[in-house]
């Protein structure tokens, strides 16, 4: 009979714990905290990105007007 013995050593780390469903749990909010993490700084880029167009924009129209009135 073939039998296949497993060295602990061998097996990965989260496998030799016992993971608990307090723990899967936690490691689930963990992974919405990053992602909400993310979902911000993207927000984030994309707010200082149509910032920077809109600032741009009223410099652009304000150079218009200011040449218009120039003598």
């Amino acid at each position: 009979m073939n039998t296949v013995q497993l060295n602990h050593s061998a097996m990965p780390a989260y496998l030799n714990e016992a993971l608990t469903p307090m723990s899967l749990n936690e490691e689930l909010v963990r992974i919405r905290i990053q992602e909400a993490q993310r979902f911000a700084e993207e927000q984030r880029l994309a707010n200082r990105l149509a910032s920077a167009q809109r600032w741009r924009r009223l410099s652009r129209w304000a150079g218009r007007r200011a040449a218009r009135f120039d003598l």
